[in-house]
This record gives structure tokens, sequence and C-alpha cells, in this order.
């Protein structure tokens, strides 16, 4: 009887091991890490201007940053371009007039803005990798590439848009250079009565205020319900009752608009698009009416003349030509049509929600035109027979067709809305339709007269 032998196990060089040790640990680390640098970061005391740290990735430099307790606490390049702050100010006004800079929003929609028109906006943060800003300006949050902007901490010397309160009005500051000191100030409706005169109040939405730049960052609002400016979220199917000798008030006999009251209103009563919003967004495009596209090709609105090639605008016949094309092609088709992908809501707006969403660069196009239709509307006679509501949708809002049935088109969740309200009754509010309705169906080809819609009271909270 035989005995099995046990097999020797071979031992493994303990050399071996540890070649693989430092290969797996220590080499491969290091070979990742070479070929991942994405350039030189500097941790730097913008107070004392001392560098704290040095990298070669942004994130380990990201990574030293926030274990500093320093608001002075930053990040730069090697060319000494600030890349992130611990809170402070997204300058916008980098480029040419010309130019604008495109952003995508939080929710991922896309736009653009150009800075010459609104130069500051609050920094909120910047990407892991250091290639984008986030910002809010003008309702919306944002991300824009690092390179189209400019981070600066907060400084009492920077001119920075603000909100005041004059003669019951609200005003808004809007810094257009706030290196130089340059700015220009609107009377854009109302002043809310929480709202008090001689403070200084600071929003890069228009709905929350906050008495300093750091009550901002830190979300100490004066405020607690939002505030909406009626003239900014009127939408355009309501209907203007001023009287029209009211129109050449702002006017002289040099303007284009002098004398043509009666277009406006003629053309309100064939597509139900509230005369004084066109007449206000033409005195705000075309510069009281006397800009060379006005003047020459009939012009009002800036159509087509984009900020790249203003010069590509339209030429109209007349203008009652102009103010026809745009109530039928620009607004009934396109940025009042809910199946458009230009409608955002039929109200001026801002970056957020309405026309301004894409009409224009100028990220305070909405109150500008706000402002006119304000100061138009003197003694509130607008306001009082145009009854809105204005909220931030917790929901869905779907619009039904006057047979309460059949929904016609559908306000998404989280978006700003504004409605028209021709009665409250029985659970419902009937309202002004965005489009034209024809047998219970959006029908924009249709004629809007008595066109109305239906939506729930329980939905609209």
């Amino acid at each position: 009887m035989s005995m099995k032998q046990k097999r020797k196990v071979k031992k493994i060089p303990v050399v071996f091991i540890l070649t693989l040790l430092i290969f797996v640990f220590i080499v491969i680390p290091f070979t990742i890490l070479k070929i991942t640098e994405d350039g030189q970061y500097y941790v730097e005391d913008l107070n004392t201007s001392e560098v704290q740290a040095s990298y070669k990735h942004y994130i380990f430099a990201s990574f030293k940053m926030d274990t500093i307790d320093s608001k002075y606490a930053c990040i730069k390049d090697e060319n000494g371009k600030i890349l992130r702050l611990q809170s402070g100010i997204v300058n916008l006004k980098t480029k040419d007039i010309t130019e604008n800079t495109e952003y995508t929003t939080d929710t991922g929609e896309t736009g653009y803005v150009n800075g010459s028109y609104g130069a500051d906006a609050q920094y909120l943060g910047t990407s892991f990798n250091g290639k984008k800003v986030h910002f809010k300006i003008s309702g919306i949050q944002a991300w824009a590439d690092i390179n189209n902007v400019e981070l600066y901490l907060y400084d009492d010397s920077y001119t920075l848009s603000t909100y005041y309160v004059y003669n019951g009005s609200l005003i808004h500051t809007i810094s257009t250079d706030l290196v130089q000191g340059n700015a220009n100030s609107i009377a854009i409706g109302p002043a809310p009565k929480f709202l008090k005169e001689g403070t200084a109040y600071y929003s890069y939405d228009g709905h929350y205020f906050y008495t300093s730049y750091k009550n901002l960052v830190d979300d100490k609002k004066v405020n607690k319900n939002p505030y909406y400016n009626y003239y900014q979220y009127v939408p355009h199917r309501t209907t203007s009752y001023l009287n029209h000798a009211v129109y050449n008030t702002y006017v002289n006999d040099e303007s284009a608009l002098y004398n043509q009251a009666d277009v406006f209103f003629n053309i309100q009563a064939k597509y139900t698009i509230n005369a004084s919003m066109m007449y206000a967004l033409a005195l705000n495009e075309s510069g009281l009416g006397l800009s060379q596209y006005a003047l020459e090709y009939h012009n009002l609105f800036g159509h087509a003349a984009i900020d790249e090639n203003p010069d590509n605008a339209n030429q109209y016949k007349s203008i009652a030509d102009c103010v026809k094309q745009h109530a039928y092609n620009f607004l009934q088709q396109g940025y009042l049509n809910p199946e458009d992908s230009r409608y955002y809501g039929s109200w001026f707006g801002d970056k957020a929600s309405g026309i301004n969403v894409n009409y224009a660069s100028d990220p305070y196009w909405g109150e500008k035109a706000a402002s006119f239709y304000y100061q138009l509307d003197e003694d509130g006679i607008d306001q009082k027979k145009n009854p809105i509501k204005i909220i931030q949708l917790s929901k869905d809002l779907k619009v039904y067709a006057p047979n309460k049935k059949d929904v016609i088109y559908t306000h998404k969740k989280g978006s700003i809305v504004s409605i028209h309200i021709l009665k409250d009754k029985y659970g419902y509010y009937k309202i002004s339709s965005e489009a034209p309705v024809k047998d219970n169906h959006l029908n924009i080809n249709a004629k809007y007269k008595n066109s109305y819609a239906y939506i729930k009271k329980s939905d609209f909270k």
C-alpha cells in the first residue's frame, strides 16, 4: 500500500510581489495622474494674494479650497483667471455687443444673453472640472462656458443691478458695466408694499428681494411670497382700453409711431392682441420710433435685426403692414402659439418665461417693454379691467377646450404661468386662450374672436 505524496506549493518570489504592488499602487496611479493633468491651478487668498497650494488637476485644487474657511479663497489658472470663488459676481460683459453668451439652464433648456444689456449675474458655483460657471440672471439658473465670463469677489466699488422704490414705482437700475459704473434705470411697475423707499434691493429674478448682496447669497429674503410685476406678466390676449391720445405722449412728429394709435387698435380688434403691449414693444425696439429701421424699413419691432447682423432687419411696405405681420406671423403663429418652439407664455416675461426667453438677447427686454406699458397705463385702467393671476406651478396645468373635456395645451410643472381670468365659477377659471380655439381644438389659422378655455382651479396652485 502506497502513500500519496503531497505536492509542493511553489512560492511566489517576494521580489515579484513587491514589483507588482509598486506597479499597481504607484506606477499606474502616477501614470494616470500624469496623463490626466489638465493645467496649472493655484489656490489663492484674494485678500493677501498668497498662494496656498498649486496643482495640475482642477479637482485637487477644488478639494483644497474646500478645506479653507475664508471668503477670500479662490482657484486661479496659470493665466490668473479666477475659476472658482466661495461666493461672488459673474461679469457677463466680456464680449462685443454683437456677440451673445450661450447657456444651458438647470432644466436643460438652451438660451443666450448679451452682457452689454445686463452685465452682472449672481455667481452660484463652478462645475467639478472647472469648465462651466453656474449663475443666476433674469429668473434663470444656468451654466455657461467659463471662458465667456469673468468671476469677481463682491466689492462695493462694483456697480451691480439693484431695485428701489420711488414715488410708488419699482425702479430697476440695470448695470451695463459693473467695473466702469455704467447703468440704466427704468420704472417697471407699481412697487410692492413690502419694499420701502430709501433702500437698495438686490434680486436676479425680480420676484424675491434682499437688502444686501450677502443676504442674497445667504437667501435671507425680504418677502415670503414672490412678486410678479403686472405689466411684465399680463398676457397679450387681453384688451387695451387706453385713450388713443396717450400714444403720442412719448413721441414727436418725427417718429414713425406718431399718430399711429389707430393702426394698433385696428389690429387689436382683428386679432385680439393687446394694442398697448404691441405699442410698448414698438417704443422699446424702435427707440421711440426714431431708429433707422423704423423710419426707412417701417420695422418697429426689430424683426430679424439679430445682434450679429442688425442690418438683416425685415423691410415692410408700411407701418400698418409691419404691425399686422407682428400680430399674426410673429405672435399668433409663434410666440403666442403653445405648439411652437418659441412659446414660453404670451407675456413679456424674462429669461425664465414669456416672450423674452427667445425674442431678445437682452435679459431685461421684458422689463423694458413692460416699463413703456406701465407709463402708457398711467392711471391703471388696463390693470383694473384685465385681472390676471400668476403662479409658479407645483404640477402640470392642463388647459381645456370650451367643452371642458379636450386638453388643448399643457403648462409644465415648475413653469411660471399667467392667466387672464374671464370668469371664476364652479371650480374652474374661464380664461383667455393663448391661441385661437375652433371646434374644441387649437387652430392658429382661425380667427381668435370669442376664443376661451378652462383650467381647474385645483390645478392652478
